[in-house]
């Protein structure tokens, strides 16, 4: 376990928040680190590394909501219902928050009709699932 902790921690960028993973990743932002054979979610890795075990039916949320997060401070045990009803109860729905990104930016087009061009690469950006889930970080 030593050894894939230091292999594990190479691919981490620490920042003050957030512990981003800057390996590779799901379609969903989720980080992906290869372990005793398998592929596994780095953030439930993380939690086994620095926590300890995972109870049966239990999954590791963030509680900063970032998919990219691996700080083990931020990592909780939860059920995937408890989950599915804290998003609900907070009407958390990415399409939602992506839909208000595009609304906002035509709007912005209507006030400042010389940004017309990079608003409309902005919205591109949105619409392309590839881009739902990137941010950039740079790891020295």
């Amino acid at each position: 376990m030593k050894k894939a902790i230091e292999r594990f921690e190479k691919k981490i960028l620490r920042t003050n928040d957030c512990w981003f993973w800057t390996a590779s990743k799901t379609k969903q932002g989720y980080g992906m680190f290869s372990y005793d054979g398998k592929s596994i979610p780095a953030h439930r890795f993380a939690y086994i590394a620095y926590n300890g075990p995972i109870e049966q039916n239990k999954i590791v949320h963030q509680s900063c909501n970032n998919t990219y997060c691996v700080k083990p401070e931020h990592l909780y045990l939860t059920t995937k219902s408890e989950t599915r009803n804290k998003f609900y109860e907070l009407r958390i729905n990415p399409e939602m928050i992506f839909n208000e990104s595009i609304r906002y930016l035509q709007k912005l087009k209507k006030i400042r009709p010389d940004l017309n061009h990079d608003i409309n690469k902005l919205i591109d950006q949105i619409k392309e699932p590839k881009n739902i889930h990137r941010i950039n970080v740079d790891n020295p």
